[in-house]
């Protein structure tokens, strides 16, 4: 399952004061069951709250920043980017 060796920045993980949660695998059969739940629109009012950018695919370059670095151009927190087609 991939490369056996990750090297991971731990440095900045702890200056973002993130948690990082390590997992073995992932259950492929969820995936239906989560899409099927996001389409029921009961996490509307999460997703609004935490999407905090979208972006077109055309300006997936300056996604990937955005979530790099945390902050946008303004100030505002990055908590998640959305790269929509």
């Amino acid at each position: 399952m991939g490369n056996p060796v990750q090297t991971l920045p731990v440095g900045a993980a702890a200056l973002r004061e993130v948690d990082i949660i390590g997992v073995f695998r992932y259950d492929g059969y969820a995936y239906p069951a989560a899409i099927q739940l996001m389409e029921s629109g009961k996490f509307a009012v999460v997703e609004e709250k935490v999407v905090t950018h979208r972006l077109g695919l055309a300006e997936g370059v300056r996604a990937f920043t955005l979530a790099g670095k945390g902050v946008d151009e303004t100030g505002k927190p990055v908590v998640k980017v959305v790269i929509e087609s």
